[in-house]
């Protein structure tokens, strides 16, 4: 990983935001690129008296200078923690989801709500957007211990891998559990022993995919989990006290939520701790 981009709008949400881009490229070795975007309302014209006082309008330039004053700050503030930290800011005009989905870089991350969207549960529209944008992981910020482990959701698709190696390269260091759950429609209804062949072919498929991570680092503590309820429920209850819980954007289901999976589309929205959504290279 080469470069972390932050989007910044100013709100406290955008400073943790900050925060975490910076520890995440502080430990990667990587620069942080603080973005802010600036789009000045265009009132309609309005026809007043003459002894009306004309309305001072704010203007895109103005707008620039204010962000590019706060992202200075935010950066020596980033500096302060983290010294050999190489951070750099841009302000840009446009819509924030064109602005962020144009900057270049290898990870981005967000708030989970902030000034620039209204909060759908506790995502904001503009993260909503681009989390749906494919390209490149995208990590939505929320409290959440930095030293919790790392949970990654497992269903034997290829972005199912991509999320894997995603959440094995984040670990730095903390615990990971691989969890594997299947629908919960009808479970109840098997009859014992093919209840045992079930657990093991999903223990199975979860093996297979996490063999190639635990081969190339075999020091890692992983915990593999077969779970027999809805996906999107099983990852949320195992993300409680966790430091990050990483899903492919969409996996086997058929029917998606615009580009983003049903279950990656519930835990953004419903998740205690920071989310990565990982999506196909």
């Amino acid at each position: 990983m080469s470069t972390v981009v932050v989007g910044v709008d100013g709100s406290d949400l955008a400073r943790r935001a900050a925060l975490w881009g910076a520890a995440e490229a502080a430990r990667c070795g990587a620069a942080l690129q603080l973005v802010q975007s600036v789009r000045a309302p265009l009132p309609e014209p309005v026809f007043t008296p003459v002894s009306t006082p004309i309305p001072e309008f704010v203007t895109e330039e103005t707008m620039a200078r204010s962000a590019e004053d706060h992202l200075a700050e935010l950066a020596e503030e980033l500096r302060q923690t983290w010294p050999s930290l190489r951070v750099s800011t841009r302000v840009r005009v446009g819509r924030p989801v064109d602005v962020l989905a144009d900057e270049p870089g290898d990870l981005l991350v967000l708030g989970s709500s902030g000034r620039t969207g209204i909060a759908e549960v506790v995502l904001g529209s503009t993260a909503a957007e681009l989390v749906s944008i494919g390209g490149r992981p995208v990590v939505v910020t929320r409290s959440g211990p930095l030293d919790g482990r790392v949970v990654v959701g497992v269903d034997g698709s290829d972005i199912s891998a991509e999320a894997i190696g995603f959440a094995f390269a984040e670990r730095h260091g903390r615990d990971l559990l691989a969890i594997h759950a299947w629908t919960d429609v009808g479970w109840a209804e098997l009859p014992e022993q093919e209840w045992d062949h079930v657990r093991v072919d999903l223990a199975k498929v979860l093996e297979e995919q996490l063999a190639p991570h635990r081969s190339r680092h075999p020091s890692v503590h992983v915990a593999a989990e077969v779970a027999f309820e809805a996906p999107a429920r099983a990852l949320l209850q195992a993300a409680d006290g966790a430091a990050l819980l990483a899903v492919g954007s969409h996996g086997r289901g058929t029917v998606k939520r615009a580009i983003l999976g049903s279950v990656s589309h519930a835990v953004l929205h419903h998740a205690p701790c920071p989310v990565a959504v990982v999506h196909r290279r």
